[in-house]
């Protein structure tokens, strides 16, 4: 690795632990005591004061068929036993693709009950919204924790069985049909039609504002309580709201043998096939997912950084194609051709020369007949030997004319007695 690759690398691992650093630094997941009536997990799973576990266990434990709806409202057609959708108050609502879903789920027989104080459900040209707040008849708390009123039945029902009057918050809206501000032109054909538009049916309430209503569409219908509160774990044991849950559910149910579900989808409970997604809703509520997606964010950036030049262009370094073999051969034709065996001789002798004198311990300088006399008394062979050969080689060096023969011959021998000298 090249020692600018190495220092990219070291700031980019740099830049991601801090950004891993600031992830953990900065979370701050809410506590349970800071939950507040406008910011609430009104999902079945919550345990708190504004979560639906109580009514979803109530149900359970009254023998209906309840469950969790952690789809799309897409997939409502192809569930086979979803009859009835409990809609209670999620942050997050239905975008118009679901609610198109929900619409024909409804004409083909569904049911779905809603518990919503501010989103109105565009039925084709019609809406069902909260008209504004009930007038206020403040009767205290049964548990003495918040203010309350109390909102009767207005018609005899089997909604209204075994049930005296209901306990809303003082911020329960009214119920009304006003034609929507913005219909949906791609279900204006079928939608539109009267005949799927039933009867506005106000059922309870208080004065002349209704807080509970019942809307027919197609063969199915829509039933709106204008307050969470009612099937809340903090008020469905207020008044006589646990009755009036449970008779709502099997009023809805019918005798048609199906599920009642409750909507935690958009409280952000989905399910997943597993994968990514399935490990970060694994990680719901902790910084791991941010940490994911911001690695991932940087992993791009360093793929597209690669891939990219920043700078002038450098030319490519260029190796020479030819080897130290072809160039002492092409010096060896030249030599052999101009007949200059004494330059051929002095390439070998010079190093030879060196090597000797280092082995010595004398200089450069040293005459040839001590410099051979301490070779032969260090190397064991013969001093003549020594000398006969650098004499004839320093010879030639300096006019004496040779043979090829010869000169073979004596890079022979030089290269014999080089290979004593120590390297």
């Amino acid at each position: 690795m090249s020692r600018h690759t190495f220092k990219n690398s070291l700031v980019v691992i740099s830049v991601v632990l801090l950004v891993l650093g600031l992830n953990l630094l900065f979370y701050v997941k809410p506590e349970p005591d800071a939950e507040s009536d406008e910011y609430a997990d009104r999902s079945t799973r919550s345990g708190r004061a504004y979560g639906a576990m109580a009514a979803y266990l109530l149900l359970q434990e009254s023998g209906l068929r309840v469950g969790r709806w952690e789809q799309d409202y897409r997939a409502l057609a192809e569930s086979e036993d979803a009859r009835v959708v409990i809609f209670i108050e999620p942050r997050e609502k239905p975008r118009p693709r679901q609610l198109r879903a929900l619409r024909r789920w409804l004409a083909d027989g569904g049911t779905f009950i809603m518990f919503e104080r501010g989103w109105g459900l565009e039925l084709g040209r019609r809406q069902l919204l909260p008209a504004g707040a009930l007038p206020t008849e403040t009767s205290g708390s049964a548990f003495g924790k918040a203010p309350t009123q109390r909102v009767v039945p207005w018609q005899p029902s089997g909604l209204f069985q075994g049930v005296s009057g209901l306990t809303f918050s003082e911020k329960a809206a009214s119920a009304t049909l006003r034609l929507a501000t913005t219909p949906n032109s791609a279900d204006e054909d079928r939608f539109n039609d009267p005949v799927w538009l039933k009867g506005f049916a106000p059922l309870a309430g208080i004065k002349d504002a209704p807080a509970v209503a019942e809307l027919g569409y197609g063969a199915g219908r829509v039933i709106f309580v204008g307050d969470p509160y009612v099937i809340a774990n903090n008020g469905i044991g207020e008044g006589d709201n646990a009755r009036f849950v449970l008779n709502l559910a099997r009023l809805a149910l019918g005798e048609s043998g199906g599920r009642i579900v409750f909507d935690d989808y958009h409280h952000g409970y989905r399910a997943t096939n597993g994968g990514l997604l399935g490990l970060l809703g694994y990680f719901r509520g902790t910084p791991i997912p941010w940490m994911v997606w911001h690695t991932v964010a940087l992993g791009l950036l360093v793929a597209y950084t690669l891939g990219r030049r920043f700078g002038r262009p450098l030319r490519l370094p260029v190796k020479s194609r030819v080897n130290a073999l072809e160039f002492v051969e092409a010096m060896a034709r030249i030599q052999r051709v101009a007949e200059s065996r004494d330059l051929a001789l002095e390439n070998l002798y010079r190093r030879f020369h060196r090597r000797l004198c280092r082995y010595t311990g004398l200089p450069t300088t040293a005459p040839l007949a001590e410099l051979c006399l301490v070779a032969g008394e260090r190397s064991g062979r013969p001093s003549s030997e020594w000398r006969a050969l650098t004499e004839r080689c320093q010879a030639i060096l300096d006019g004496a004319p040779t043979t090829d023969a010869e000169l073979l011959r004596l890079a022979r021998r030089l290269r014999e007695l080089e290979s004593l000298l120590p390297a």
